[in-house]
């Protein structure tokens, strides 16, 4: 038996298209985004944490091809907005390598850093 996909025709949420290849630009940025973290120490919290969800949702997007199932088993959004999330990880990555947080003089007081996707 073969199975439908419904293509949506808005993501209802102002200035973000519907991306018709989703599925692969989302899994292409996870790849990134473990490749990238590599640059962080493996204790870093940081990308402990933030390798453990993309893995998370990486094994989800190779398993799964409903759109529907994988923005549900995932639980943080539409596809659309994950490669926005994605993107936007992929940033913070140098970030945190830049101000090498994972060193912080006293742990107490994390430093204050202000981030702009724009």
């Amino acid at each position: 038996m073969s199975t439908i996909h419904l293509i949506k025709k808005s993501t209802g949420i102002t200035g973000l298209k519907v991306e018709p290849n989703a599925r692969h630009i989302l899994a292409g940025l996870y790849n990134q985004l473990l490749k990238k973290l590599e640059i962080l120490p493996p204790t870093a919290g940081y990308r402990k944490s933030t390798e453990s969800q993309t893995k998370f949702r990486l094994n989800i997007i190779e398993t799964e091809t409903d759109i529907v199932k994988i923005e549900n088993k995932i639980y943080a959004g539409q596809i659309e907005e994950l490669i926005v999330q994605a993107k936007n990880d992929l940033k913070v990555v140098d970030l945190v390598h830049e101000t090498r947080a994972w060193e912080l003089p006293d742990k107490n007081k994390p430093p204050v850093v202000i981030y702009s996707s724009k």
